[in-house]
């Protein structure tokens, strides 16, 4: 088998912030696996480090001299290559059938609040019925009360402060927003004893994302009372199978669940909506982030119709590239070698 490792850089149309960085582009490290018929896996490694404290030279370095260890998006990237390869020598997708197509949140970057607004208009005239807006900023009220008027009375709006409140803050900042029908709060403050002394001071559900990699944690949330959701990411939690048995645990507590990714590439993003379905994920997933590149790759994939995602039926991944898209990202060319 030949592994080919290559680094990606994936323009964003618009620089997007949240309250822990500004993203203008998206960078992976994809892996590739050939097998002796010619028949090819990818898996895509998708650190963020602002967001989860791994940076994309640690995940490299774990691909190009494969081991039982690495972070867990290098892990994610082994997996999801050798269960891209596996399916298409089979002829089948990664995940069991079940729903053809999969909710999605549409996404909003915490930027001013009438380019906020004028998103969520958009995203009302396409069909969704479910946004997520990024909070954590001194304009938080008035972007949310924007996003809430072009929005109107019906589609659900949920807001993600990517951890950065204190409890007080968390406290007084969802009081004063809760006015605005939220469907959940993500991820107030950083850690699972602060979501738990918030979610009992307040009266909008709460969500758990950065806390939430694996299926102990998962578990763990459950036994702090820290949340009534949680937000299961593939790349995060070390690959399909890990987040398969958060997703399950989450279950097993009473607890909602939601896939989403972290701006991930058309690899992840294919291989959470197979999750999702085999699964049966029912609450909106934060997976229509392809639309938000600059980039050929964002055709990889059907593009969200009327809050809807479809379900790549395979062979694997079911992600078809068309000939240079995949050519016009790579920015490194780190190795090929022929594997075991």
């Amino acid at each position: 088998m030949i592994r080919r490792l290559r680094r990606l850089s994936i323009p964003l149309k618009e620089p997007f912030p949240t309250a822990t960085g500004v993203v203008a582009a998206r960078e992976l490290a994809l892996l590739e696996l050939e097998d002796d018929d010619g028949l090819v896996g990818y898996g895509e490694a998708a650190p963020l480090e602002h967001y989860d404290g791994v940076s994309l030279e640690e995940v490299i370095a774990a691909l190009a001299a494969p081991g039982d260890g690495g972070p867990p998006q290098a892990r994610a990237a082994e997996e999801m290559a050798l269960l891209d390869l596996e399916g298409r020598r089979e002829g089948r997708p990664l995940g069991e059938p079940g729903a053809d197509a999969i909710a999605v949140n549409r996404t909003l970057p915490a930027g001013p609040p009438a380019e906020a607004a004028a998103r969520a208009a958009d995203g009302v005239r396409a069909g969704f019925a479910c946004f997520k807006l990024k909070v954590g900023l001194p304009d938080d009220r008035e972007r949310v009360a924007a996003v809430r008027e072009a929005l109107g009375p019906w589609p659900a709006l949920r807001i993600d402060a990517n951890g950065s409140w204190s409890v007080e803050q968390a406290m007084e900042s969802i009081s004063a927003l809760a006015q605005f029908d939220l469907q959940l709060v993500e991820q107030p403050c950083a850690t699972l004893e602060e979501l738990a002394e918030v979610r009992r001071a307040v009266q909008v559900p709460i969500a758990a994302d950065e806390s939430i990699r694996t299926a102990d944690d998962v578990r763990a949330a459950a036994a702090a009372g820290a949340c009534d959701v949680v937000n299961v990411k593939l790349a995060s939690s070390g690959g399909f199978s890990a987040a398969r048995e958060a997703l399950r645990a989450a279950r097993r507590e009473g607890l909602g669940a939601y896939l989403s990714s972290t701006l991930d590439g058309p690899w992840g993003i294919a291989a959470a909506l197979q999750l999702a379905s085999a699964e049966d994920v029912s609450l909106a997933c934060g997976l229509a982030t392809l639309e938000l590149f600059d980039s050929p790759l964002a055709g990889a994939l059907a593009a969200p119709h009327d809050g809807l995602l479809a379900v790549p039926q395979g062979p694997g991944l079911g992600v078809t590239l068309a000939p240079d898209s995949l050519a016009e990202a790579v920015v490194e060319e780190l190795g090929e070698r022929r594997a075991p």
